[in-house]
């Protein structure tokens, strides 16, 4: 059920980013102001479901739910729970959606910083935002889905890369994402 909540909420995480990305655009281009003034609610309408997906993964990993693929190939269950919770970007599909969060959480700086500046401009920042916004989480639905099911569940996950059983590991991928995508 968790699993199915997150892609869920991924889905419409992309239809909000679209939005985000091209009606504030053409309402700047055309000086419509109602079009531009849609750049914010679905900003924050992204980024919560952005950040709903991510608690679905992570609570899929504290759960040992092997059902998704995602968690069964990174996680076991006697993996104490600060790698649980570290496993979420221990992959591919994981990297993916942390990366979408903390471009959320930057895109609501961003809003909350924008108030000042000219319609046109946040709107065609925030634009920008949601359209690479809209390429991260398109890649994450269509190539590298963090919430695919196994048919068969197994009753013990692979574990994580013993590589990333590191208090460091636990810390920096996520300090490392926020000064790349905050860049």
């Amino acid at each position: 059920m968790i699993p199915t909540l997150g892609y869920l909420a991924l889905v419409p995480a992309l239809v909000a980013a679209l939005v985000q990305g091209s009606v504030p655009l053409i309402g700047a281009a055309r000086g419509h102001a109602r079009w531009m003034a849609l750049a914010r609610p679905a900003a924050a309408t992204q980024a919560l479901l952005v950040v709903i997906a991510y608690a679905c993964l992570t609570a899929s990993f504290i759960g040992h739910d092997f059902s998704v693929r995602f968690v069964a190939a990174h996680s076991h269950s006697a993996l104490p729970l600060a790698y649980r919770i570290a496993a979420v970007w221990g992959g591919h599909a994981g990297s993916l959606l942390l990366w979408a969060l903390v471009l959320a959480l930057w895109t609501l700086a961003v809003l909350r910083a924008s108030r000042r500046l000219p319609p046109q401009m946040a709107a065609r920042v925030l634009a920008v935002l949601g359209l690479v916004a809209a390429g991260f989480i398109a890649f994450m639905l269509f190539t590298s889905n963090p919430f695919e099911r196994l048919s068969t569940v197994p009753l013990e996950g692979r574990d994580l890369d013993p590589l990333l059983q590191d208090p460091g590991m636990v810390v920096h991928p996520s300090r490392a994402y926020m000064g790349y995508v905050g860049f």
